[in-house]
């Protein structure tokens, strides 16, 4: 074979079966670690803050508005994964003295190198056509695929914790974000915390400024949103907390990972909108529509190319008379929920979960 055609060979029957072979190894090495994995990261994360904390004490640091984790390519090229965290004022990458900490994602490194070892045992069978240089390219590559991986990781940590932990004394800006991305590149918000004072014409404005967009990654809280007309709009990713919603309409919304805490949301209309990997845990869903709604686990569109949505979680929920009719909601969690007079016709349930839930009859007789 040619070079071409030998790279062409190699691609096709090394490299790409062993794509997929490193994301199925990043999963597992999250669902088996991710107690401990979360605990490292945390502890990395209280490094930075309390460097944040130190350097406001001595008036060196003003309010901080952004938390940064930007992945360094140049040292994956040299062996390591490391992401540099910055924490700025309101000018954010034009803040002139961040404060600085490194997060090693050691975990995501060594299972791309692991995808590297296996294809480097190939390279015999290729006669010389492929050389050590295509690994270092591939590395490189394939680490975009790993860094998907790690803002996911990231943005579920920060879940785990209340706004009081996350702050943590630090002085913030009533506005505050942490973001992951590549250094001095895009970024994506995987925690914000918003304390101003806003009424529903403040949001509203917000809303309708944004051309259906301004509610991606939002905070809403302590407001009594009953009734409020919100379909078409694109709300990913945000965290609505004490708040009244009842009889809202969020059709055909997307809604994907969304947080719903201590929320009213009777006779709620989510109906034909995306929800996967939302979280409705103890939230109050009586007679709340989810009708045609999609919202299973792992890939929806069949395709793996990153990590995939969990089930959506109804865990303590209070569900009596919702409907459920034609949803998809393979992997969904039941968990103690109240499933009184619930209606399933045409759901999929597949692989949901519904110990100690209770209920009138079993759900298991409808699945699709």
């Amino acid at each position: 074979m040619s070079r071409k055609e030998s790279l062409l060979h190699f691609y096709t029957n090394q490299v790409e079966p062993e794509r997929i072979r490193l994301m199925a190894d990043i999963q597992h090495t999250l669902n088996s670690q991710f107690p401990m994995l979360t605990t490292e990261f945390l502890r990395y994360f209280e490094e930075l803050t309390s460097k944040i904390r130190h350097s406001q004490q001595i008036g060196a640091k003003g309010n901080v508005a952004y938390i940064q984790y930007s992945l360094l390519r140049t040292e994956v090229a040299t062996g390591a994964m490391h992401y540099l965290a910055e924490a700025s004022d309101m000018s954010w990458l034009l803040d002139r003295d961040p404060i600085q900490a490194i997060y090693d994602a050691k975990w995501a490194f060594d299972c791309l190198e692991r995808m590297l070892d296996r294809l480097k045992k190939t390279l015999p069978d290729y006669q010389g056509m492929i050389s050590m240089v295509e690994l270092d390219r591939i590395r490189l590559q394939e680490v975009t695929l790993v860094h998907r991986y790690v803002i996911y990781f990231i943005r579920q940590c920060f879940h785990q914790l209340l706004d009081s932990q996350l702050i943590s004394d630090m002085q913030v800006e009533p506005e505050f974000e942490i973001r992951v991305g590549e250094y001095l590149d895009t970024s994506e918000c995987v925690y914000r915390l918003d304390q101003r004072e806003r009424n529903l014409e403040d949001i509203g404005r917000e809303l309708e400024e944004g051309d259906g967009l301004g509610g991606m990654y939002a905070d809403y809280h302590d407001l009594d949103m009953e009734e409020m007309i919100c379909s078409d709009l694109d709300f990913r990713y945000s965290r609505f907390n004490d708040i009244r919603l009842k009889s809202t309409d969020f059709e055909r919304c997307v809604l994907v990972g969304t947080r719903w805490h201590n929320c009213d949301m009777r006779d709620t209309n989510f109906a034909d909108s995306l929800l996967y990997g939302a979280d409705f845990n103890g939230c109050s869903l009586e007679r709340a529509i989810f009708r045609g709604i999609s919202g299973e686990e792992g890939h929806p569109d069949g395709r793996i190319q990153g990590p995939g949505y969990s089930g959506i979680n109804f865990e303590n929920a209070n569900l009596t008379g919702a409907d459920f009719r034609g949803a998809r909601l393979r992997g969904a969690i039941f968990r103690r929920a109240n499933l009184t007079n619930v209606l399933w016709d045409g759901a999929d349930l597949e692989g949901a979960i519904f110990e100690e839930s209770v209920k009138e009859e079993s759900p298991c007789d409808t699945l699709g």
